[in-house]
């Protein structure tokens, strides 16, 4: 019976590293999820799907990505979707569906702003190793999804990042308000 549950482990294993490597996730994050493969298997695994070796270096943290006040509303877009498609507490686990099923939402909504290699622009997460990082911050309370008193949608708050932890939509909004008044 306990072999019968390892294959099961194994193989359940299998498809989500394959699920994870396609969308070139780095082997390192997702060593993260993956606990039966070893890290030189999910190497060999990135390989031969996109005949490249993985991306090694620092990971990205949550408080770097934002890069402009607009760089907040897509991450809030694709962590709102992430916790809309996760059936359980975000703060539990990663959801492997919910994430896949958020990023796939995520890029058909933005079809042309995925690049792998930097520059990255305003439109973030601008990879999966990103959306990756936002997922795992929102589990591990890095960041929160609010909801604004003011506009009602949900924004991304990321504790100890440069910007306020306030709503980035609102603040846009009051910039452009302000520069049609004195403009």
């Amino acid at each position: 019976m306990s072999s019968h549950c390892a294959f099961a482990t194994r193989l359940n294993d299998q498809y989500w590293a394959y699920q994870l490597l396609r969308r070139k996730l780095r082997t390192k994050l997702a060593c993260r999820a993956i606990k039966t493969l070893r890290p030189k298997d999910l190497c060999n695994l990135y390989f031969s799907l996109h005949r490249e070796s993985p991306v090694s270096g620092l990971v990205p943290s949550i408080t770097s990505m934002p890069q402009a006040r607009e760089s907040f509303l897509y991450m809030a877009l694709f962590a709102s979707i992430y916790r809309s498609a996760c059936p359980g507490d975000i703060r539990s686990e990663i959801d492997l569906n919910a994430m896949i099923f958020a990023w796939d939402t995520f890029c058909t909504i933005y079809p042309n702003h995925i690049l792998e290699r930097r520059p990255f622009g305003r439109i973030r997460p601008a990879n999966f190793d990103e959306a990756w990082i936002i997922t795992e911050a929102m589990k591990d309370g890095l960041a929160e999804l609010p909801y604004c008193t003011s506009c009602h949608l949900p924004y991304l708050v990321i504790h100890g990042c440069k910007y306020q932890q306030v709503c980035q939509m609102c603040v846009l909004n009051q910039m452009r308000k302000s520069k049609y008044l004195i403009g």
